[in-house]
């Protein structure tokens, strides 16, 4: 296999690199990332989108050149000038945002849908810490696991009052994986309505389109989002075969 070097773009300063910093420490301790901090929401970046690449998903339009056009730091331009074999974009659903660009977003998800070409967007619904919202591991009613759009505003908050897992210096390998078996069955449920996990095959064929479909749906009509972490699908995506192979082989290790 040939060397693979990783670039992440994310919204925050501080949650997102500590999450992903933690991840590849205790799961892939080999593998080479640089993080880019974009410092705002998805929202924003969807309204630059609309006013000066509108027509982003109709050609083969480079998001680190895009970025590159915004940023004014050197060393975070340099970030965006090396060369990756695989781009993933971390952002937050924000369904509270105050000028929301919703239609934009959907096209992204449709168009930033593989980290080797394009680039690979993952939302966290409702925002990153939805990773953790857990009190003990495993949580058979995951699949219920909702928040009111209202109560998005005070989400770090929440998570953090409930969550048995706010210590991420504490997470090991087996609570990686058991998180994201349970996120993974959490889109599956979201997708079919079956709450278990997914195949591999299954999952390489995921539409992340849908996925925002059906909680703008939830959103509209029930003001609720089902609370859902795909950024800690990394895991996933950089080994499918081998992560569901594990699961098989290993299950009783993990908390699933």
């Amino acid at each position: 296999m040939s060397k693979r070097n990783f670039l992440f773009i994310v919204e925050g300063e501080t949650d997102e690199p500590i999450f992903l910093k933690r991840l590849f420490s205790k799961c892939y301790s080999k593998q080479e990332y640089k993080i880019y901090t974009y410092k705002t929401n998805l929202h924003t970046l969807a309204k630059h989108l609309e006013d000066d690449y509108p027509d982003f998903d109709k050609n083969e339009s480079d998001i680190c050149l895009i970025l590159r056009s915004y940023e004014r730091s050197k060393s975070k331009r340099a970030v965006l000038s090396d060369r990756y074999t695989d781009i993933f974009l971390i952002f937050d659903f924000e369904p509270h945002h105050d000028c929301p660009h919703f239609n934009t977003i959907h096209r992204m998800v449709s168009f930033y849908n593989d980290s080797t070409a394009q680039g690979k967007l993952f939302i966290n619904y409702p925002m990153m810490q939805s990773y953790k919202h857990f009190d003990s591991l495993p949580d058979n009613k995951f699949y219920d696991t909702k928040i009111t759009v209202e109560d998005c505003k005070q989400y770090k908050r929440i998570v953090g009052s409930l969550s048995g897992y706010t210590d991420t210096t504490k997470y090991t390998y087996p609570i990686f994986i058991s998180l994201t078996v349970h996120h993974l069955k959490k889109a599956n449920y979201i997708l079919t309505g079956c709450y278990d996990i997914p195949t591999v095959d299954e999952y390489i064929t995921w539409d992340y389109t849908t996925i925002f479909d059906k909680q703008i749906s939830a959103k509209n009509q029930y003001h609720v989002i089902y609370v859902l972490n795909t950024c800690i699908f990394i895991l996933v995506d950089y080994r499918p075969v081998s992560f569901f192979r594990q699961l098989s082989d290993r299950k009783c290790q993990f908390l699933i």
